[in-house]
Parts: structure tokens; C-alpha cells; sequence
């Protein structure tokens, strides 16, 4: 079973504009729609998409709530399992025209309760299962959600992380099954810079030695790379130039690698259904589709660029 978990999940509402936004003057859109946002949904969406199940975890609260759990409803292959709180789900406003601006509030806080909850849910899976950790999580809990995947880990769940740094870092001793980053988060998770693709691929490298048993870096939402134990490659995960959004394209990407994996165990194959999932939703609206992503096979292509030895 996969199982997702997004700690601050919102509700979005997607604007779209059909001329430039311009600031401090009266802008009106053309279209608008919500969605169930959160990276770890966005994962879910994706594979609810490829008729496969997911448990989605988090927390949800508030007069949000029960509009976010109805729009999950329209997806038959998602089972939420989420821990209710006394605050607020968040609303974060998307505006695309062109381009992509994201206006994203701060959340709920998260008591411990809440997080004891949460953590004995997370107990409860079975070895062999997958736990997707995606999204920023509150500061004041790193130390919680550290103890609790590594923990997870221990029992045999196979843990792909899309976090904060500092929870990266100190997770790889337990040897997580993936790791999802951009050059930025590396950059701090490693604790210096990285100023061209020669120090990309040496951080990618360093963590895939350190314990991450795969890697994943995606660079500016346009190009991927991916570090396993066949060696280093990429490709372009935006083909054209024009998009309809970024936005969950490395979350589609993500979700298309572990619907692979659990078919062929093939990290490099996976990786290429993983960039189709996340070209295909560079160029929908919302999350992408099975015809969408097929679409897409024969017009990505992955390059080797080096190994790692």
C-alpha cells in the first residue's frame, strides 16, 4: 500500500488569466476552480489517476475541512486516513497567466496531541508499505517527525521523503527508499552552495552514499535527475515551452516512479514514467491523466550522464 502524508495541506483556488497580471491594478480572471492541494495529494491524485489506491494522512481542520474531504470524494482510488484538529485547513490562492505565482498561507498550528496521533496511525502500517512524506513540515517538529520515520523504517515501511532539509539530513542514517530534492534544498541539506551541474551531481551522489537508496533532484521544474544504483541520469521534464502549470509537476513525478517500481522494481524505468507523469501535468490542468501520460513516453528520453563509482 502506498500511504501519503502532507502535515499542512490546503485548499487551492486556481485563477487563470488570459493577459499579464499587473500589480496594484484591477485584474480579472477568466476561470477559477479548487482543488485539494498538498504535495502528498498531489501525489495521491496522480496515482488515483493509474487506478492505484492510496491512504492519504495529515491533518485537516476547520470550516475547510469538510469542502477539502469533498473534493477528495470524486477519486475513487483515495482513502483518507486523515488526524482532525482544532485549526484551520489553509487556503492558498494559484494565478496562472503564463505564469505561475503562488500566494500560500502559513497554517494551523499542530499540538502534540495532534502529532501523537498521528504517529500511532503511522504505526500501524505494515512492512512492505510505502510512506510518502511530501511538503514543508513546522519547525517544531522536526525532532518528532524524525523519531516517527525512523521508526517507520525500522518496521520495515519504505519511506520516500520530499521535505524539509534539515529532516532529510538526518533521516539518510536510516536509509530511506527515496529522496526528492531540488538544488536549493541540497544546497542546505549538505550546507554549501552549488553553483553549476558538476556540484549538482557530486551533492546528488553524496547523498545517495550517505543512505538514500534512490535520489531525485529536480532542477527549476524543467529537467530531473535521478541517482541509483545503475548510475546518474536525466531528462527534461518540461518539453515544450509553453505550460499550463508547474505546479505538482514533481509530485506527478514522484507518483509515477513508485507506480512503477511496485510493477518492475526498476529505478531508471521508473524514473521515466515518473518524468511523463510530471510532463503530463505541466501541461493539464490539475493533476495528470493516464492518456496524458502515455502520451508523453515516447517523447521524453532518458540520458545516462555518469555513475557512481
Amino acid at each position: 500500500m502506498i500511504c501519503t502524508c502532507t502535515l499542512n495541506p490546503s485548499l487551492d483556488y486556481y485563477m487563470e488569466f488570459s493577459e499579464p497580471i499587473e500589480p496594484s491594478r484591477y485584474n480579472r480572471s477568466k476561470q477559477e476552480y479548487y482543488e485539494a492541494g498538498g504535495k502528498g495529494i498531489n501525489v495521491s491524485i496522480v496515482l488515483n489517476n493509474l487506478m492505484v489506491p492510496t491512504r492519504t494522512y495529515g491533518f485537516l481542520g476547520g470550516f475547510t475541512r469538510d469542502f477539502y474531504i469533498q473534493l477528495l470524494q470524486k477519486y475513487e482510488y483515495i482513502q483518507p486516513n486523515f488526524t482532525y484538529i482544532d485549526g484551520h485547513t489553509r487556503i492558498n490562492v494559484k494565478l496562472h497567466d503564463g505564469r505561475d505565482t503562488d500566494i500560500n498561507a502559513k497554517g494551523p498550528y499542530i499540538t502534540q496531541k495532534d502529532m501523537n496521533n498521528l504517529k500511532e496511525k503511522v504505526r500501524r502500517l505494515d512492512m512492505g508499505d510505502y510512506f510518502v512524506l511530501a511538503g514543508a513540515a513546522p519547525a517544531y517538529l522536526t525532532e518528532e517527525i524524525i523519531g516517527m520515520l525512523g521508526e517507520a523504517i525500522d518496521n520495515g515501511v519504505k519511506v520516500v521523503l520530499d521535505t524539509n532539509p534539515d529532516i532529510d539530513r538526518e533521516c539518510l542514517r536510516f536509509k530511506p527508499f527515496l529522496l526528492k530534492t531540488t538544488p536549493d534544498e541540497l544546497a542546505e541539506l549538505l550546507g554549501r552552495q552549488i553553483t553549476n551541474d558538476e556540484e549538482l551531481i557530486a551533492g546528488a551522489k553524496e547523498v545517495y552514499v550517505s543512505g538514500a537508496k534512490n535520489v531525485i533532484v529536480v532542477e527549476n521544474k524543467r529537467e530531473a535527475m535521478l541517482v541509483c544504483e545503475k548510475g546518474i541520469f536525466e531528462c527534461d521534464l518540461v518539453t515544450e515551452e509553453k505550460t499550463v502549470s508547474t505546479v505538482g509537476t514533481a509530485d506527478a513525478l514522484v507518483a509515477g516512479f513508485l507506480m512503477n517500481y511496485l510493477r518492475s522494481a526498476d529505478a531508471m524505468d521508473s524514473f521515466h514514467f515518473g518524468v511523463c507523469c510530471g510532463c503530463a501535468t505541466a501541461y493539464s490542468r490539475g493533476m495528470a491523466t493516464r492518456e496524458k501520460i502515455e502520451s508523453y513516453y515516447q517523447a521524453t528520453e532518458v540520458r545516462r550522464i555518469g555513475s557512481i563509482e
